[in-house]
């Protein structure tokens, strides 16, 4: 059993964001996967385990938050598609021509 997180929490003020904070942290605490900005996955053994989680994650939910879990079997996750755009890469510095030993 997958279950996606996806929420939106807005965060208008400081005590907000450390609502916020705590809930991510929580996300992370429970080994869930950041695929995307607000959006988690985490695969569970059994249905019990996946329910178990969403109801200990919902007690962490900010008040103002909007938050959504989706349970998927093991089958609907594996006809779900992901792309990735190209990767931006780092210019590295560039490498000395000789080196020297001494």
């Amino acid at each position: 059993m997958w279950v996606i997180a996806v929420y939106d929490c807005p965060m208008t003020s400081g005590e907000a964001r450390h609502s916020y904070t705590l809930f991510r942290k929580s996300l992370l605490k429970e080994n869930f996967y950041q695929l995307q900005n607000s959006l988690y996955v985490r695969h569970y053994p059994t249905k019990e385990l996946a329910n178990g989680a969403v109801l200990r994650l919902k007690q962490c939910i900010p008040e103002d938050a909007k938050v959504s879990f989706f349970l998927i079997t093991d089958k609907q996750y594996a006809m779900s598609c992901e792309f990735f755009g190209p990767k931006t890469e780092k210019k590295s510095l560039e490498a000395p021509e000789q080196v020297e030993m001494f």
